[in-house]
Formats: structure tokens, sequence, C-alpha cells
């Protein structure tokens, strides 16, 4: 027998109780277990605090064990964590899906929350980086409409940058 397919409810951080316990594990789980980031890096990074206060947190629970299964940041345009996006702006920084809930649309759901948001910011563009070993996600960002504008070097690692009007 197939299993139920699965359900998310996606909204802001703040309506789903998404504990700093979980922004770190599920960071941590993607990045650092993912290879894309050393642990020593990933206690900065990934502070929930300071995750928190990059912007416009969008959750995603799965429906039967209510567990945290994605998350990103819209980070709007008067954000001090912005690095890329000018004026009018707004930037998508740390997609993450845990490895069991990938293939199944949700990092596509969440990057729609997040233009969504972007959109009711009344931005008119959302830009990303990516690294360049990241190749499901840029199929992923590509597919729902970024466009590849150029490359990047932020600390030691190269990155590819893409943007979308909104």
């Amino acid at each position: 027998m197939a299993s139920p397919p699965l359900e998310y409810e996606i909204a802001p951080a703040e309506m789903l109780d998404i504990t700093d316990l979980e922004i770190s594990a599920l960071l941590t789980q993607v990045y650092v277990t993912g290879g894309f980031t050393t642990p020593d890096e990933a206690v900065a990074l990934f502070e929930p605090t300071e995750v928190r206060q990059r912007g416009v947190l969008i959750g995603a629970r799965e429906n039967r064990y209510s567990t945290l299964a994605g998350l990103v940041i819209v980070v709007p345009p008067d954000s001090p964590s912005r690095r890329l996006a000018g004026n009018n702006e707004a930037e998508l920084h740390l997609l993450s899906v845990k490895p069991e809930y990938r293939k199944h649309g949700l990092g596509r759901m969440l990057i729609e929350a997040a233009i969504d948001k972007a959109h009711c910011l009344g931005c008119s563009k959302l830009i990303l980086w990516t690294q360049l070993s990241m190749n499901a996600a840029q199929r992923l960002y590509e597919s729902t409409g970024f466009h590849h504008t150029g490359n990047m070097e932020r600390n030691g690692r190269d990155f590819k940058v893409y943007e979308r009007d909104l």
C-alpha cells in the first residue's frame, strides 16, 4: 500500500512556532551534513537569533508528524543582512529542505511562498546565490523563473548569482 501524500503547512516562523533548536538542527543537517558548510562556520551562520534577524522566515511543517521539513528567509531591502540586493529588492537566503522531504515539491513551495512575500513587501526583484556544487538547487531556481546573472566569490567559495523580477 502506498504512503499517503505528504502535506505541509507553509507559513511565517511565528505562526508555526518554530523553535531555535529546530532552526539549528535543520540548517546543520542540510548545510553541514550536506558538505556545504564547515561546523565552525555553522556556529556563526546558523545562530538562531541571527538567522531570525535576517528577515522573514518562512517554514514548512509536515502535517502528519508536525516536523519542521524546510525553511527559507526573505531578506527585505532594509535588513543589514542584505548583501547584493539594491533598493526595492529582496534576497532569498538559506533555502533548506530536509533530505527525507526532497523530491516532493517542498522546495518549490517554499520558493513560491518567498516570491509571494517579497512581492507583498513591494519588492521589484528577488536575488539569491548558491554554491557551484548545488546543482539540484540551481535547477529548482531556474525552473521557478530565476536567471543566472553571474558568479561571485565570498569567504573562499564560489557562488552562482540568480535574479528574478517580481
